[in-house]
């Protein structure tokens, strides 16, 4: 049976007012704004040339409409230098004051340092002092990477809060406060919908996340440790996104083409390309270049990654039409074909195709070990055996995959594939001298 903790805090920190019963717990983050700070280099025949002028540029937040408008551009004697190592150096100190004096309130519409009270070290509640460690790991993470941050640090505050912490000093959170809500991860937390716990992986990341954070506070002074970094993680296998075999993949298109046949299209940019679903959702029509038959995008690993699009792709891009719409569109959108789809966030259109493939995966009798990334691994551990069953040596597998799949290090994919593979050795009788 499992050990209920008791609540040791009921009579901590009288000054927060408890009303567990009718309480709603906003914790939403608010958006910074200003977009990524980047360096201007001009080019000429696709080098980086110094006869024409750099600048340092950013986008400014419109406050009415929420969305990224006003650019703003500084030179400060970046082109006096006449080297190109010089000028990348200085242009680069000047990207980095910037950032900084973007991070401590600077308006470049009013040109004022926004009016903030001035941080008190030695005295600073855990809530507060979370929303500044935020802000700062804010500035330097994409969208997509805030989503797990946000996603986890909103569950953490919502405990303390239901606890009494949220409003404690945050020198007083030391390691043993910080176990209550490890305990609660692991024993307590139970699913709404589907009435299970969370995975070892997933509490692993929500350590990640809030290690993350409390590194901050101890980099600011606020906290003379990150005691979180000392917490174990749960030593569980992860489980997700099994892949599947060729029957059940075969038998998952025969659904999809009955059902729901737009959605094939997608699942076919996981496999040839072996493009991940956010890195297909950012893909718009002036990606894909039909004439030499490659596209470009934005994955995990680089800021621009090209793949080549092999014929077993055609079928698809015949039948989707490409060519009649226009560069900007999305290749994929909710409307079925390639259209505008910059009113919704990248997690949300991710969200939507693989809602879409968990009600088919669902219907077909796969569990919650199998999702819309499954299509990938399975794609992936394909090439793996298809080489093995051409006698190629695992070392010669890895180089071969690598520039496939987009890993950066012969590392990176071995620990893909271990983690992923699941190999069966071959029959071994010829080697045993018992016979009983």
């Amino acid at each position: 049976m499992r050990k209920k903790s008791k609540n040791k805090n009921a009579t901590k920190n009288e000054h927060i007012k408890q009303s567990v019963e009718t309480v709603y717990f906003d914790v939403e983050m608010k958006k910074k704004p200003y977009s990524k700070i980047s360096i201007y280099k001009p080019k000429i025949d696709g080098k980086v040339t110094l006869k024409k002028r750099w600048h340092v540029y950013f986008y400014w937040r419109d406050e009415n409409t929420g969305k990224f408008k006003k650019k703003f551009q500084y030179q400060k004697g970046i082109n006096r230098y006449k080297t190109l190592k010089e000028r990348e150096a200085v242009a680069k100190s000047l990207k980095q004051a910037i950032e900084s004096a973007l991070q401590r309130g600077w308006n470049p519409v009013t040109k004022n340092i926004a009016s903030s009270k001035k941080i008190n070290r030695k005295s600073i509640t855990l809530e507060k002092a979370l929303a500044y460690a935020y802000k700062i790991l804010e500035a330097n993470k994409a969208e997509a990477t805030l989503n797990g941050y946000n996603f986890h640090l909103n569950r953490f505050k919502d405990w303390a809060y239901k606890n009494g912490y949220l409003g404690l000093d945050v020198k007083d959170f030391d390691i043993d406060k910080f176990y209550e809500f490890w305990d609660f991860l692991r024993f307590d937390y139970v699913n709404q919908k589907t009435k299970k716990g969370l995975s070892g992986t997933s509490i692993n990341n929500h350590k990640r996340s809030l290690s993350s954070l409390f590194t901050i506070l101890q980099d600011e002074r606020f906290i003379p440790l990150n005691f979180i970094k000392q917490v174990p993680k749960v030593d569980q296998e992860p489980v997700n996104n099994k892949a599947f075999t060729v029957k059940e993949l075969d038998d998952i298109k025969k659904y999809i083409l009955k059902n729901d046949p737009y959605l094939l299209h997608f699942l076919r940019f996981m496999i040839y390309p072996i493009l991940r679903p956010i890195e297909i959702c950012r893909l718009k029509v002036g990606d894909i270049d039909i004439e030499n038959f490659f596209l470009s995008v934005k994955t995990k690993t680089e800021l621009l990654s090209y793949r080549r699009l092999i014929h077993k792709i055609k079928p698809t891009l015949n039948e989707m039409q490409i060519d009649k719409y226009p560069a900007n569109y999305h290749l994929f959108t909710a409307e079925g074909k390639p259209a505008e789809w910059n009113g919704a966030k990248l997690k949300s259109r991710v969200d939507h195709f693989s809602k879409r493939f968990r009600d088919i995966k669902n219907e077909l009798g796969y569990g919650r070990y199998y999702s819309l990334y499954s299509v990938r691994h399975t794609a992936i551990l394909n090439l793996y055996n298809s080489l093995v069953d051409k006698g190629m040596g695992e070392q010669e597998i890895l180089f071969k995959l690598m520039p496939l799949t987009g890993h950066r290090s012969v590392s990176g994919i071995k620990n893909y594939l271990r983690k992923h593979k699941r190999s069966i050795p071959a029959d071994h009788s010829d080697i045993y001298t018992l016979d009983i």
